[in-house]
């Protein structure tokens, strides 16, 4: 006599249907989440023309915004905010940025960096802020 309560829950068809599932999520992450690192940055301030800086070299650019001076660091491919003029210093927390189409602003300075490839592929169609 066998207990029904030591039997298995799952049916051949679940353990198919998983395993499907787990190979099909698998496939869907290997060819369109991965991110390819970015070749530039572009910056816009509304208190400067906007411009596009290399990541390849280290370098530091001072930016001003409406409420006053942003601080941008950039160092081996990446890119971040070390000091603005804003109040809670959230562009400043969201650290460094390498990929492609990743974005960070200092909105009450009305300063942003967008982060682009030599290819034009984004993984988003537009933003607004």
């Amino acid at each position: 006599m066998t207990n029904p309560g030591l039997q298995s829950i799952f049916t051949l068809a679940d353990k198919i249907l998983f395993l499907f599932c787990s190979i099909l999520i698998s496939y869907c992450y290997y060819f369109f989440w991965q991110s390819t690192p970015a070749a530039y940055a572009i910056i816009k301030s509304p208190h400067q023309d906007t411009y596009r800086i290399d990541l390849q070299t280290s370098q530091t650019h001072q930016v001003k915004g409406a409420l006053g001076t942003s601080t941008i660091e950039v160092t081996q491919g990446q890119v971040r905010f070390t000091a603005s003029a804003c109040q809670n210093k959230l562009c400043i927390k969201s650290g460094w940025h390498q990929h492609n189409g990743a974005v960070a602003a200092c909105l009450p300075n009305r300063v942003s960096i967008q982060l682009a490839s030599t290819h034009s592929e984004t993984s988003y169609d537009a933003i607004n802020f």
